[in-house]
C-alpha cells in the first residue's frame, strides 16, 4: 500500500495493491469523501511501479513484462480517476525498463502515519446508555461502523487518540475484527487486577445538578482533583471512610462522596 495526493488537494489517496499472482493483481485507489468517508474511486490492473508524474500532473504507473512496457498517467478530478496511455512498446535489445525520479514507495504496516499516536492501553466500556458506538471518525458527526453498541464490560485496546470538534477525546480500537473510533468519555482505563487487589465496580454519578468533586483524600476539605459530570461512569474500589468511596476516573485516583454515586452495576 502507498499514500499519495494524486490531485494535490491536501488529501492523500490510498493505493492498495493486492493479489495472488500477476494474473489477478490489482491496485485499488481510495480517497476520503467529504473529508471523512472512505470511498473507492478506481482500480488499476496488474503489478507495476508508481511514480510522481514528471510534470506534477497525477502519477505514472509503469507495467513491464518480458521485454514489453506500458506507461499510463493516472489523474484524479473530484472522485473520478482517469487513466491515459503514455507509452506502449517492446524494449530494444539490452534496454532496461524506464525509471522515473520520485518513486512512490510502498508502506509497511508499522510505517503508516497514524496522526496523534499514543501509548497503547486498555479500557473498559462503562457507558450510562449500556454501551458505546464505534464510528469511522473521531466525533459523533461520523457514521457508525457497527449497527449495535459495544456493550458495557467489554475490554478494548486503544492504539491512537484524537480530539473531536467539540473538544472530547476519542480512541481508535478494534472490536471483533472491526476497527473504528469510540468516545473515551464512555470508557474507563482498565488494568488486569493483581492477586489480592480490590476488585473495581462500576457506579454512576447521580444526585447532583452538573458534577461532583473528585478529591485527593476522603475529606470534604481535601484538594479538588477534577469535576466528574452527572451520569458519568467511574470505577470504584470500596468504602474509604467519612462517607467517601475510592474512585478511579480518566487516569486519576481519588475520593468521592458515596451519596453521589449509584449502587454497583457489575
Amino acid at each position: 500500500m502507498a499514500l499519495y495526493d494524486i490531485d494535490q488537494d491536501g488529501t492523500k489517496e490510498l493505493i492498495l495493491s493486492h493479489g495472488t499472482c500477476l494474473a489477478d493483481w490489482v491496485n485499488d485507489i481510495y480517497t476520503l469523501k467529504d473529508g471523512k468517508y472512505v470511498s473507492q474511486i478506481g482500480t488499476i490492473g496488474s503489478q507495476g511501479m508508481f511514480y510522481t508524474a514528471p510534470d506534477g500532473n497525477g502519477i505514472y504507473f509503469l507495467y513491464g513484462f518480458q521485454g514489453y512496457q506500458e506507461i499510463n498517467r493516472i489523474t484524479k478530478s473530484g472522485e473520478n480517476i482517469t487513466e491515459t496511455l503514455i507509452e506502449s512498446r517492446e524494449l530494444g535489445a539490452n534496454e532496461n525498463y524506464t525509471e522515473f525520479d520520485n518513486k512512490i514507495e510502498l508502506l509497511t504496516p508499522d510505517s503508516i502515519p497514524t496522526g496523534n499516536a499514543t501509548s497503547t492501553y486498555n479500557v473498559q466500556v462503562t457507558a450510562p446508555d449500556g454501551g458505546v458506538n464505534m464510528r469511522c471518525g473521531a466525533g459523533v458527526e461520523y457514521d457508525k461502523v457497527l449497527p449495535d453498541m459495544i456493550p458495557n464490560g467489554t475490554v478494548l485496546t486503544v492504539t491512537q487518540e484524537a480530539v473531536a470538534s467539540n473538544g472530547n477525546s476519542w480512541g481508535y480500537t478494534n472490536y471483533n475484527g472491526t476497527y473504528g473510533w469510540i468516545a473515551l468519555t464512555q470508557v474507563t482505563k482498565y488494568e488486569e487486577p493483581t492477586e489480592g487487589a480490590p476488585i473495581p465496580h462500576t457506579r454512576y454519578v447521580i444526585n447532583c445538578n452538573e458534577s461532583i468533586t473528585l478529591r485527593t483524600n476522603p475529606d470534604v476539605n481535601a484538594a479538588e482533583i477534577c469535576q466528574i459530570p452527572l451520569g458519568t461512569a467511574v470505577a470504584t474500589f470500596g468504602d474509604a471512610g467519612n462517607g467517601f468511596i475510592s474512585v478511579y476516573y480518566q487516569g486519576s485516583s481519588g475520593y468521592c462522596l458515596a451519596s453521589y454515586l449509584s449502587a454497583p452495576v457489575d
